[in-house]
Formats: C-alpha cells, structure tokens, sequence
C-alpha cells in the first residue's frame, strides 16, 4: 500500500479540514457561553499548571531497592519528558539496568537514546485492527523517513475519529437499525437529544477555536465529548448518562466503519522497522489474539497487561508453547505493560473508564507473582532476561 502525508512545517501531521465538517449558518449562530469556551480551553489545553506539574514529576509508587527497570509501553501523551524522568528517578532510585521507552499512539517519541511508537495496523484476513510496538535506537532516525510517513499517515487517518463521531451524532441517520434496537429501551428521546444539544456546542467550540492543525490539536480525542458532557453537567443526571450510553454505541458504530485500505498491515510496518534494526512487540494479545497465530516476525508478546490482566497464565503458556517449535530462530521474549497513561496522572479524571490513574510506568506486579514465576522459569524467561536480551538486540 503506497500511502503519503505532508507534515506541517513544525513536523507535526496534518488534519485537512473537511467542508462537510463546518456548521450551517444556524448551527453557528447558537449562543456559546463563556463556561462552554472555558471549559473547552482546559480540556484542551496542553500547557499544565504548577500543580500539574506536580503531579506528573511525584510518583504514586516507589521502589527503592530494583536494581533494574523495564518500560516499554507507556504514553507521556502530553507530559512533558523532564517531568517523567524526574518521576522515575523518584520512582526507581537505584534502577541502574534500564529499558524505558515511550510509546505514544501513532507518534514516533525519543527518550534517552531510545525510539519507540504504538502503531495502528489492519489485517484483513481476520478484519481485525491490531497494535504493535516499534522500539529502535533514537540515532537511526536519520535513517527513517519512510517508517515516520507510515506513521504519519495513520495518525492523520485515526486523528478523524473525533469529527467522524460529532458528525453521526448530529445526523439524524444514525438512530436507525441496529443501533436504535441496541439501545432500546435504556436510552430516551432526550437522552438523544441531550448527546447532539453537546455535540452540536462541541463541533461550534473546534470551529471556533481554529483548533484543527494547531499544536493542540492532538486533544481532540474520542473521550473529549464525554468529558466536556460531565464539565458541563455536573452531578447525578439520568439523562446525561442516557446521553453518554448514546455516545458510546455511536463511537463503536464509527469505528466499525474504519477503512482497512487507510492503514498498513502488520508485515509492511514489521518490515520497516527491521530496516531500522528494530524491535517488535505485540501488545495486550487477547484482544488480537488471531495474529498470534500468523507466526510474524516479532520479538515478543505482552503476558500482561491492565487491560487485559485475567490471561497471563494462559498466554504465558502459549509463549512458551510456541517456542518450542521456532528452531533456530530467536525466541519468543515474554513482556508486561503497564500502559500508563500520564494524562490520568496529572488532569482530571472525568471519563477514567479504564482506571488508568491507577497504573505507573516500570510497575508491572505479576512478575512477582509465584504462579507467574514458575511459567516464566520453565520458559526461561524473566524479566531481567527480556530486558538484557531485547536491548542486545536493537543494539
């Protein structure tokens, strides 16, 4: 698949505007008042306070006495880096054998002397969106331009879903068919109503705000509309959760829709980032568990991650399994992200729906577990091993 993108000329990718995106005259003229736009500005803006900052550098755990320390697959989304190395250095005081790596959506991130990317793929043979995560050297960056348009161009792609969403929200289309028979019953005319009267206030702030291409435009996220309804409306309210239910199945709707034809499949990004000297490693497998079985060229498999934390057992099993039979070729490394997501650390938590405030980047407890432990020595597996071995191997 032969797919470009034009950076703006800060580097960052960019959102075309679509025409079918701005508002008819009427949809303008709606009176936005000064808490919508307030409200909108702190949702979006990327700059933190001091008391943000605070709490992005204080650790909410720590361990003192690990000698080593292993990352790689953490979002600093829009922290600023000092402040993380600050928080690990709290976190991890005498850490000495480290592997830290951050691994934003779609957005290639430097830390240390290290690269890395969560990466949106498609395979078609099982219509599956999956994740990988690319890790390499931050010096051979120089050298790849072609692996950063492929990511440019995804991010471009997934960075519609928001606009994507505010449109079917606002068209009276989508409450047809499946959807409205999904949400019989739990989800009222003005629950309905209550969605579209945010979503309409939503689509006229990003308008107004010229917020699109700009540097913040990065927060313009699925999760903003839920946020910016719970702003808004504060306290217990039947109808905004009836709207936030509405939202919901719509955004789901939106994303069955993604065109496999926008993304790259899996062996095109491998293949680059072997051109790199590269890593790879496939995240949280139970949500994307037919690929384990594609047998791709990649370093290693998360046993665990928050998302998906009842299946350590059983894929640690499947790891070691599929060892056995890879011959010559390099095994199988058996990983754990904690998947922090530093937003959760530092802003506040109106739509937390996953608990992320509750993880911490280099803490991934089921290393410690006895159970785990015994699977990972039959495989001989740790996570000192994977630390050692994966970092010789991008070497």
């Amino acid at each position: 698949m032969n797919h470009s993108s034009e950076p703006a000329p800060d580097g960052r990718p960019r959102w075309p505007v679509s025409r079918s995106f701005e508002l008819d005259r009427e949809d303008r003229a709606r009176d936005l008042d000064q808490e919508d736009r307030r409200q909108f500005d702190l949702l979006t803006s990327m700059e933190l306070t001091e008391a943000e900052k605070r709490l992005a550098a204080e650790p909410d755990r720590r361990a003192p006495e690990a000698g080593e320390l292993l990352a790689v697959h953490w979002h600093p989304e829009w922290a600023p880096l000092a402040l993380i190395k600050e928080r690990l250095k709290l976190s991890f005081p005498r850490a000495e054998n480290r592997l830290v790596i951050p691994t934003q959506h779609n957005r290639v991130m430097v830390m240390d002397g290290w690269a890395g990317v969560e990466v949106d793929v498609y395979e078609r043979r099982y219509g599956l969106k999956v994740q990988l995560l690319i890790h390499f050297p931050a010096a051979r960056l120089p050298r790849a331009s072609a692996f950063l348009a492929m990511m440019n161009h995804t991010y471009n792609y997934r960075a519609h879903q928001l606009l994507d969403s505010l449109r079917a929200l606002l068209d009276p289309e989508t409450l047809s068919g499946d959807l409205k028979a999904s949400l019989k019953g739990s989800v009222s005319d003005q629950g309905v109503e209550l969605a579209r009267f945010y979503a309409r206030r939503l689509t006229a702030l990003i308008e107004e705000t010229g917020i699109l291409g700009s540097s913040r435009d990065e927060m313009l996220k699925n999760r903003l509309l839920p946020d910016f309804i719970r702003a808004r409306d504060q306290g217990e309210s039947r109808l905004r959760e009836e709207a936030l239910l509405f939202i919901s199945a719509v955004k789901k709707k939106v994303k069955s829709r993604l065109n496999p034809d926008e993304f790259y499949s899996s062996r095109e990004v491998i293949a680059e980032a072997r051109r790199l000297g590269g890593g790879i490693v496939i995240p949280h497998p139970p949500l994307f568990w037919p690929v384990l079985l594609d047998d791709l060229d990649v370093d290693g498999w998360e046993i665990w991650n928050p998302s998906t934390p009842g299946h350590t057992l059983f894929i640690l099993e499947a790891l070691n399994r599929a060892n056995e039979s890879r011959g010559r070729r390099g095994r199988l490394l058996a990983f754990m992200g904690d998947d922090t997501h530093m937003s959760a650390k530092f802003r506040r938590k109106l739509s937390d729906e996953k608990d992320s405030g509750d993880r911490e980047i280099g803490f991934q407890d089921p290393w410690d577990d006895p159970r785990v432990q015994a699977l990972l020595k039959e495989g001989r597996q740790s996570r000192q091993a994977t630390l050692n071995e994966y970092r010789a191997r991008m070497s």
